[in-house]
């Protein structure tokens, strides 16, 4: 009962994670991309449920290419959103002068073939045709000139939602593995505990245990010795 809200947050954050995960690894593999990042979350999780070494380092590496993909996932469309406006507003005064120039061009072809038509019959088509790309000139001119006004978003409220993100994500895999160390943690120190009289030691068994525990176990049974050995001594 008392691992429940550990599971709990562990299930929790594992979901989220892979909905961003997913999402990337299919832009790559259609059919097995939801595959690749189940698999190296779950691989993650049980490399760090183990009590070794170097299990632990594999579980960092499986931890930070699992982390990989949801942060990208995140920023990528901000980071190409600010790529498009910075191109946009870099090209606008050029866009803006070929508009102008568009809009003089036809308003002087307009004049010239109202003055054609005073003397000869035929350019009503070619009159109407003008006024109609005129207008569309115009509108698009228009709407230029709003944008050369429209202020550019700050960087901070630019980038501020998606770092806050990207944070969570972070912590929310950090979540993932200290759930799993705490989950895994009593069943570990059992595997490790001191065998019941007629069973294998732990050495023996093929369950290694930690090199510092094992260094401790050394150091105490010599001190043990040492004791014993001047006891006797003493006796003599």
């Amino acid at each position: 009962m008392k691992k429940i809200p550990a599971l709990l947050l562990l299930i929790g954050a594992v979901v989220l994670l892979q909905t961003h995960s997913i999402k990337w690894w299919s832009q790559y593999d259609a059919q097995t991309g939801w595959l690749w990042a189940v698999v190296i979350e779950a691989g993650a999780i049980w490399l760090w449920s183990a009590n070794n070494w170097l299990r632990n380092i594999i579980a960092a590496c499986a931890t930070a290419l699992a982390l990989i993909a949801p942060l990208h996932e995140l920023a990528s469309p901000v980071l190409e959103q600010q790529q498009a406006a910075t191109q946009a507003a870099d090209s606008l005064p050029a866009r803006t002068e070929a508009a102008q120039a568009r809009v003089e061009s036809l308003e002087a072809s307009l004049a010239q073939y109202n003055a054609n038509s005073e003397y000869r019959a035929g350019w009503h088509g070619l009159i109407v045709s003008t006024q109609e790309q005129l207008s569309a000139a115009r509108s698009e001119l228009a709407n230029l000139q709003a944008e050369q006004t429209t202020p550019v978003p700050d960087t901070l409220s630019t980038y501020l939602p998606i770092a806050m993100q990207m944070i969570a994500m972070v912590l929310l895999q950090c979540l993932v593995v200290l759930t799993t160390r705490s989950l895994f943690t009593t069943q570990n120190r059992l595997n490790t505990a001191a065998p019941a009289a007629g069973e294998p030691a732990a050495g023996c068994s093929g369950h290694s245990q930690p090199f510092w525990k094992t260094l401790t176990e050394l150091a105490t049974e010599s001190a043990k010795n040492l004791a014993a050995r001047a006891g006797r001594n003493r006796a003599a």
